[in-house]
């Protein structure tokens, strides 16, 4: 059995999950706690850890692969030359690793940089600038610490737009 990636449609991963698991497929769908902040109240919510991307392990020899896109919830299976596109076990076997005991991936598992890493931005009104990483926000954009003008400026962009300096 390998693992291959699936294209939800939006917000439906759950749904795809479900109907993908009464279908007799194995299905992983990482997920995390996000905090949410909405009319002065602040809770907890489950997340996927890939918005709009799950999971499905199968032998494309014996399983039929295509039935994957006509599941409710699923966009459809990312396909390569035609074929399913796999994704190395290793990468599934280490984010289930990471799971807690409630089965949840923590968000830290996934960043790319440490605080206090400096950061050069390669895109955007502050471009070819040097920066310090803070922290990685739930809509993955990297806060950052920047010298402007004198002074240490917090500022949010895209995590596209900085690579190790």
């Amino acid at each position: 059995m390998n693992w291959f990636v699936v294209y939800t449609l939006p917000a439906k991963e759950i749904v795809a999950r479900q109907h993908l698991k009464e279908q007799g497929y194995e299905v992983y769908l990482p997920m995390f706690k996000k905090t949410r902040r909405h009319a002065r109240r602040v809770d907890e919510v489950l997340q996927p850890l890939f918005p709009r991307y799950l999971f499905v392990g199968l032998d494309v020899k014996i399983d039929s692969w295509r039935a994957v896109n006509g599941t409710r919830g699923v966009a459809y299976l990312l396909l390569n030359d035609g074929h399913p596109l796999g994704i190395p076990t290793s990468i599934i076997e280490g984010l289930q690793a990471e799971e807690d005991e409630q089965g949840l991936v923590p968000i830290t598992c996934v960043e790319t940089f440490v605080k206090g890493e400096k950061l050069r931005i390669v895109d955007g009104t502050f471009k070819d600038q040097i920066a310090v990483f803070e922290a990685m926000d739930d809509k993955k954009r990297v806060q950052l610490l920047l010298s402007f003008l004198g002074r240490d400026t917090k500022i949010s962009i895209p995590a596209y737009a900085v690579e190790a300096a």
